[in-house]
């Protein structure tokens, strides 16, 4: 194996190990917060999901004037979300998010 291989594993190892002694009860904390946190957040994404399909849901109304039958609003439905997962999951969309996070990150931590 080439010599420079060992060179950056070993960086990386040493960039890895503790460097100090880890506050347990702080650390339960932030996890606990962490938990919450994810939970708020999964609920506003449900919910921002859930006006992509009524937006959906009154686009193909309008265009008919007997109400959406049973089966039609579930198919939509299944589809809408099936659509908007997609477009989240599109290399492109997921490259603007990654850029997008870093930003916002590095400027969270510099405040």
């Amino acid at each position: 194996m080439p010599r420079c291989y060992f060179c950056l594993k070993d960086r990386f190892k040493m960039s890895m190990e503790p460097t100090g002694k880890r506050d347990s009860v702080a650390y339960s904390k932030k996890m606990t917060e962490a938990k919450d946190e994810l939970t708020v957040l999964q609920e506003e994404l449900n919910n921002v999901i859930v006006k992509f399909v009524l937006r959906a849901l009154r686009v193909y109304q309008s265009t008919r004037p007997e109400p959406l039958r049973i089966n039609e609003v579930a198919l939509l439905v299944r589809n809408e979300i099936k659509n908007v997962l997609q477009d989240l999951t599109d290399q492109t969309n997921t490259d603007n998010l990654a850029k997008l996070a870093k930003e916002v990150w590095a400027k969270e931590t510099k405040a």
